[in-house]
């Protein structure tokens, strides 16, 4: 630990209106609920591009093995890719941006908000001028 952690450690609530930050971590209700997504997604007409170190899942029945791309994109038919938040975001404009007029849209649009709301804490603006995240 060191000394200025020590010395700021000790305010705990002299900052009362510091922004918390924090990475956001895959759970398996969160995967599972993508899943439903991702599976609209890829009705729709979207795919993923697979990219070494790209996160992905794969279903065993109940539980789901968690890997990394490593020059295998060829073998990844079913697996289920797991995006970084900022793509959530990214997936959630070209949804809004699609001129089709397939009423699978607006529910695609929906699940991924819910989904954000649901496991995503982050709720002021990341990305203002993208207009990449949501306001609550």
């Amino acid at each position: 630990m060191t000394r200025i952690y020590k010395d700021l450690a000790t305010q705990g609530s002299v900052y009362p209106n510091r922004q918390g930050l924090r990475n956001f971590t895959w759970t398996k209700d969160a995967i599972n609920d993508w899943e439903d997504i991702w599976r609209d997604l890829w009705r729709l007409g979207y795919k993923w591009e697979w990219q070494n170190a790209d996160r992905y899942a794969r279903r065993r029945g109940d539980i789901f093995n968690l890997f990394a791309v490593h020059n295998d994109a060829a073998h990844l038919d079913m697996a289920i890719p797991l995006p970084g938040i900022v793509t959530f975001y990214e997936i959630r404009e070209s949804l809004l941006n699609n001129p089709g007029d397939d009423h699978r849209l607006d529910h695609a649009i929906g699940a991924v908000d819910r989904w954000l709301k649901k496991y995503y804490t982050q709720r002021s603006a990341l990305f203002t001028e993208d207009k990449l995240c949501m306001r609550e």
